[in-house]
């Protein structure tokens, strides 16, 4: 759901015998890191200034661009450089249009051969569903406050030709800082379901999330519940239009934002239906665990590996849930991890670079955010919803467990009576509702399908018939 530290890992060897021969370095290198079974795609950007040669390194697959390289070191055809912050180094040979060479770093090592690309080359897919004008539906700029904040959010409304009254939904993003189009890795989901709803008869209302593009406030300050007041101002905002049918006026959401439909299903009397798209159902901690898990499963992870991180990541998240106060919780976390070395350790001492190592890394949790997130059971919400839900899942989701997740549903269903919920699992489709092989997040920005087709026909009809 949140997202994402690269964790990249890879070894210099050096084919003497290209020695020699005519290189440039200037330009856009790509490479792609075979890491156990997942493939990262990988470009360095290099220049020359003031005589001192400078770069860059992009993850495209990871949605990370313009990472600096701290030291870069040529001397044709040798190249070397370093990225501090990630510890990494790379070693090369440079042979006319390639660079033979190796990637390292975390004490593992892998070799990483690079071509050079062609001006305005993409290392990501083509993108077919992306919107192109004309359009056959009206377009209208608009914004709405949060008085409570002091903050106003912009947002685009895509409004079907005509008079109305279209029935009308709100899109809710997924975890992370979300523009109004949902940017996440050359894909734009949010725009590709507004075009697609909107040229079949339904109003939409998309926007920047708090601190996001054109719209106001600190994200970084922000919980699920405070995404969920802003949803709830987008949708009054929304009925205020004449062409909006004020009776099927209702929000779709993706993963938290699925999550919040679940929340305003039950809290919101001006909701008409709610759509959640992969939607956590089981408790966000049993979520983070199964998580864990079906990730590192996906990436080809050795069983030892496995049980290891699920167990240190187990004792995090029952930190977050067994402390009450924010406040304290940096505290209780860092001795935590110290406790889980110490368990590890046959030496009577820390290893204090260990330690210093996993508190940046699991620092970065600590934040209101994922304090609260971390506590949260949407079966208290779902047991109260009072409109009608349609919940769709992916059989491949690996981040929103999609069989768990829809049986979870189906449970509280049998056990809870008057929710009207309906249910439905998509072979094949994974956490973004693209057709993938195994789930991997190393394959979301591989896919040139941004979103299953099927999964917008089954929205437009459950939306009309309402």
């Amino acid at each position: 759901m949140k997202k994402k530290l690269i964790n990249l890992f890879v070894l210099f060897f050096i084919t003497w015998s290209t020695f020699g021969q005519s290189v440039n370095l200037e330009g856009s290198w790509k490479g792609e890191l075979k890491v156990m079974a997942q493939k990262l795609p990988l470009v360095f950007n290099f220049h020359q200034e003031n005589g001192d040669w400078k770069g860059t390194m992009d993850s495209p697959a990871q949605g990370a661009k313009g990472i600096a390289i701290s030291k870069v070191l040529f001397t044709a055809p040798m190249l070397a450089f370093e990225i501090d912050q990630l510890k990494i180094s790379y070693q090369g040979v440079l042979v006319n249009d390639s660079i033979q060479g190796t990637f390292k770093q975390g004490g593992m090592e892998f070799p990483l051969n690079l071509s050079k690309m062609a001006e305005g080359e993409s290392t990501l897919g083509a993108r077919p569903q992306e919107p192109k004008p004309p359009f056959d539906y009206d377009i209208i700029e608009t914004s709405f406050t949060n008085l409570k904040e002091g903050i106003t959010l912009k947002g685009t409304i895509t409004k079907p030709k005509g008079m109305g009254p279209f029935p009308a939904v709100v899109l809710v993003s997924g975890s992370g800082k979300q523009n109004r189009n949902g940017e996440l890795l050359g894909h734009q989901p949010l725009w590709v379901i507004a075009d697609y709803l909107s040229s079949n008869g339904i109003a939409v209302l998309r926007y920047d999330e708090r601190g996001v593009g054109e719209s106001e406030g600190d994200f970084n300050k922000a919980t699920s519940f405070d995404f969920k007041k802003d949803a709830v101002l987008a949708l009054a905002h929304l009925k205020k239009y004449p062409f909006v049918d004020q009776v099927r006026s209702g929000v779709i959401g993706h993963s938290e934002g699925g999550m919040i439909v679940w929340i305003m299903a039950a809290e919101e009397k001006g909701m008409g239906f709610g759509i959640s798209l992969a939607g956590p159902v089981v408790p966000i901690a049993e979520l983070m665990k199964q998580q864990t898990k079906d990730v590192l499963a996906s990436s080809g992870a050795s069983p030892e590996i496995m049980a290891e991180q699920s167990q240190l990541n187990e004792m995090i998240y029952e930190v977050f849930k067994e402390t009450k106060d924010f406040d304290s919780l940096k505290p209780k976390l860092n001795s935590a991890l110290k406790e889980y070395l110490e368990s590890k350790s046959d030496i009577d001492s820390v290893n204090s670079e260990q330690l210093a190592q996993l508190e940046q890394a699991y620092g970065k949790m600590i934040t209101p955010w994922f304090f609260t997130f971390l506590k949260f059971d949407p079966s208290v919400y779902i047991n109260q919803s009072k409109v009608p839900v349609l919940a769709l899942f992916g059989e491949n989701d690996i981040q929103v467990n999609g069989p768990i997740n829809k049986e979870a549903l189906e449970d509280l269903q049998k056990n809870t009576k008057g929710i009207e919920v309906e249910t439905k699992l998509y072979p094949g489709l994974n956490h973004l509702f693209q057709p993938s092989e195994t789930g991997s997040v190393s394959e979301y920005a591989q896919i040139e399908v941004t979103f299953d087709e099927e999964v917008l026909q089954d929205m437009v009809n459950w939306i009309k018939s309402l």
